[in-house]
């Protein structure tokens, strides 16, 4: 059996555009960078981090990334012990994202779970944002919260 070399050239030219083609679909992981907060969590963004920070000198406690107890799979950004409140910060603004974002929330609303939203909006001023999205709530915890803003300004 003998090749000419038109057909190893074929051949070759085959196994690149195979290996190229591989190369090319194959899905590469994204580095995502990492913040450390102060309690000692390790977040997602720099907002995530801001949040946390708030959280944390407020000594409100909460879980970061908690999954949220439902049939369908949601982890919640935050979760705060005390009172059963869940926090999501709404961050970006791609289709699949919105999209994963409305699934979230009305995951939230079937289970008549507690959630507050939030996006690069709500950083402005998180006193003010926290403090009126908490009486919303209208909890003992709540009042406690509300209490420490007035006592505790954010360092």
């Amino acid at each position: 059996m003998s090749f000419d070399v038109s057909q190893i050239l074929i051949v070759l030219l085959l196994i690149v555009i195979v290996l190229l083609a591989l190369k090319l679909f194959k899905k590469q992981k994204i580095k995502q960078t990492r913040y450390k907060s102060d309690s000692g969590d390790t977040v997602k963004s720099r907002a995530e981090l801001i949040v946390a920070n708030w959280l944390f000198y407020r000594g409100i406690e909460f879980i970061y990334e908690k999954k949220v107890p439902t049939k369908e799979r949601v982890i919640s950004d935050f979760y705060l012990t005390q009172s059963e409140i869940y926090i999501e910060f709404w961050g970006l603004e791609t289709p699949q994202y919105l999209k994963r974002k409305s699934k979230k929330i009305k995951i939230y609303k079937k289970n008549r779970l507690k959630l507050i939203q939030m996006n690069d909006d709500s950083l402005r001023d998180l006193n003010a944002f926290f403090a009126k999205e908490f009486k919303k709530f209208k909890s003992n915890f709540t009042t406690l919260i509300l209490n420490k803003f007035a006592l505790s300004p954010y360092p």
